[in-house]
């Protein structure tokens, strides 16, 4: 079968497949292959947290957009956007969204025909660390394999003994905090039509991505899924950088020698160090001036301060970098 000739067939199937969910009440990323079934048609797999039926919640400030780091079309040239959804919330889980893209022309060494993808963005690293910790054991065990060989099956129609099937061992892909895959071959005996399914995780900091890719190609090749687990890096670590929610607030009263303090303001994504820079401006401020060696959470106005009004900029800092917060000015000092 022709790649394209494959891909149309999918499109195909995906306009004529159940809608396909995975259930997992409330219970956070972890259940998603803990709890519930799995429907799958034959070459289509979709990984949606159904939440319950509830609707999202609006996630609290300070929270990263999932849009942004599950991957979609805009990653791979000539690929189809089918369809992309804010996904559902749950224990630990404060935002999801799910995009799943076609590739006309077949994808890597294991000829993905489609990819469904949906990050997670958690409460914190360590409720992530937990949730990736329930899935990759899910991937690697015995049992979550075994489940999800039967309700590929039952999704297909097909029984135990009129397909071979092929696990792809679980393993790491090196990438982000914890990132790890499985695999699965099957092949109907009796049209001897293939298809394989890679299934992968990704935890970096407190978002977790789940990969499904799924094509008619022999085998599931770990670089396919190492080259998902990159991208996925390259997105989070963009939008994993501190988020300012409220600006940094000044106290005290703007005369000479008096002493002026900062707030650090209140941030998303977990600061881990702060750094400050003191300003003059002009009565309006709208043109400011650093004042050399003001680099404190507090500050003690001079005589050439007097008829400037003063504000602070906090840089937060963490692991994927830094963002400005600025305070309004301060009344004109005297």
């Amino acid at each position: 079968m022709e790649a394209r000739d494959g891909s149309r067939q999918v499109l195909a199937e995906l306009e004529e497949a159940d809608t396909i969910r995975a259930q997992a009440s409330t219970k956070g990323v972890g259940a998603v292959f803990k709890a519930g079934s799995w429907v799958v048609c034959a070459l289509v797999a979709l990984v949606v947290v159904s939440g319950a039926g509830a609707v999202p919640a609006t996630p609290p400030p300070g929270t990263p957009d999932p849009s942004l780091i599950a991957l979609s079309s805009n990653d791979f040239p000539g690929a189809l956007k089918l369809s992309g959804a804010t996904g559902q919330t749950g224990v630990g889980v404060i935002a999801s969204y799910e995009s799943v893209t076609g590739f006309p022309r077949a994808y890597g060494g294991s000829k993905y025909a489609l990819l469904v993808s949906t990050a997670y963005v958690t409460t914190d690293a360590a409720s992530a660390g937990k949730q990736y910790g329930e899935v990759a054991h899910e991937l690697s065990s015995k049992a979550g394999q075994a489940s999800f060989i039967r309700e590929f099956l039952s999704g297909a129609k097909l029984t135990r003994k009129q397909v071979k099937v092929v696990i792809a061992k679980a393993h790491a892909l090196g990438v982000a905090d914890a990132s790890m895959e499985t695999g699965f071959v099957f092949t109907n005996l009796k049209t001897k039509r293939r298809s394989n399914i890679s299934l992968s995780v990704v935890d970096l900091d407190r978002v977790i991505v789940v990969n499904v890719a799924v094509g008619a190609g022999s085998k599931v090749v770990a670089a396919d899924a190492k080259a998902f687990a990159s991208l996925v890096v390259t997105h989070a670590t963009t939008v994993l950088v501190p988020i300012a929610v409220d600006f940094p607030a000044v106290t005290g009263t703007p005369l000479q020698q008096q002493v002026l303090s900062t707030s650090n303001g209140t941030w998303g994504n977990t600061p881990t160090a702060y750094t400050y820079q003191w300003q003059d401006c002009d009565a309006a401020g709208t043109t400011c001036n650093d004042l050399a060696g003001a680099t404190a959470a507090t500050y003690t106005v001079q005589a050439t301060d007097v008829g400037f009004t003063l504000r602070v900029r906090v840089t937060a800092t963490n692991r994927f970098g830094s963002t400005v917060s600025t305070s309004t000015v301060t009344p004109a000092a005297t």
